[in-house]
């Protein structure tokens, strides 16, 4: 069955990411898995603690079980709401996984065991990249997670999506993911809007082997799409000028990593994200496409 992996820590910006996971299962014709990974007490053999931190483990995986089934009961009449109470139209099924270990490790093999078609997070719409809801382990999940990644703002609330934007760098490789993405988009009635943002202080200039590269890159894709340039002083400008495209995801590819780095050093790189108010989906790299 396709399965959307929703991490949760039962935290607001978590229940409102698990709520637009819900319409994007609905529409892939997907299950939701939600997931937590807990805490456990530090064993110390010296401190006599290692037995203890045993004796709790049961406890807390069934208190947390419980927080999980009780998310998991919200988006059920949820879905009863927005779909009825019959079989059909499709309702996601909800299944849960609850384990003391490190989080990346739980999300990632969580998704890799369902074969899932995306994981989506929740992030603060105000706050800097190292306080989404996770703290620095959305850091850990942005660089090392192997399937795709979306990202919802705090306060974002699923409207539908007409207009997908994918920012690349026409990469030969990045045509499958175009392709992809465009199988994404199908499902939603969306357009895909593919962009390339070129880091340039000069004037554009009409290039013969920039204009060959892009025709390379656009030939065989199938799907509802239209093609944007935006030159920039950088990325993270040239992203600004993207999000006021009225795009309603924006879809960026592995070769943003060092972007995403800068997060924590470039000043304006923080505001960015601090102001996303948009989803943002991130492709790793050799990651798992399923679309």
């Amino acid at each position: 069955m396709r399965t959307i992996v929703v991490p949760t820590d039962y935290s607001d910006p978590a229940k409102n990411a698990a709520l637009y996971a819900l319409h994007l299962a609905n529409a892939l014709k997907s299950d939701l898995h939600l997931c937590h990974a807990f805490g456990i007490p530090i064993e110390s053999p010296l401190l006599g603690q290692t037995a203890w931190a045993l004796y709790e483990y049961p406890a807390l995986q069934e208190e947390n079980s419980r927080q999980l089934k009780k998310l998991g009961t919200m988006l059920e009449h949820q879905s009863k709401l927005l779909w009825g109470d019959e079989a059909f139209p499709f309702h996601p099924g909800i299944h849960y996984v609850c384990e003391g270990r490190d989080v990346v490790q739980v999300v990632n093999d969580t998704a890799e065991e369902q074969n899932a078609l995306l994981i989506v997070m929740g992030m603060h719409g105000t706050a800097p990249l190292t306080r989404f809801f996770f703290g620095s382990t959305s850091i850990a999940m942005i660089k090392n997670a192997k399937h795709p990644l979306l990202l919802i703002p705090q306060k974002h609330q699923y409207k539908g999506l007409r207009k997908i934007a994918f920012a690349t760098e026409l990469h030969r490789k990045d045509i499958k993911t175009a392709q992809a993405l465009l199988n994404f988009a199908a499902y939603f009635d969306a357009e895909l809007l593919i962009t390339h943002i070129i880091q340039s202080n000069n004037d554009v200039v009409q290039d013969q082997k920039y204009e060959h590269e892009k025709e390379a890159f656009l030939k065989d894709l199938n799907g509802r799409f239209c093609y944007d340039c935006i030159y920039s002083e950088n990325v993270d400008y040239g992203l600004d000028i993207l999000k006021n495209k009225d795009i309603d995801m924006l879809i960026m590819g592995h070769h943003y990593r060092s972007f995403f780095e800068s997060f924590t050093t470039s000043s304006h790189a923080v505001r960015q994200a601090g102001e996303m108010e948009i989803p943002l989906m991130i492709i790793p790299e050799n990651g798992a496409l399923n679309f």
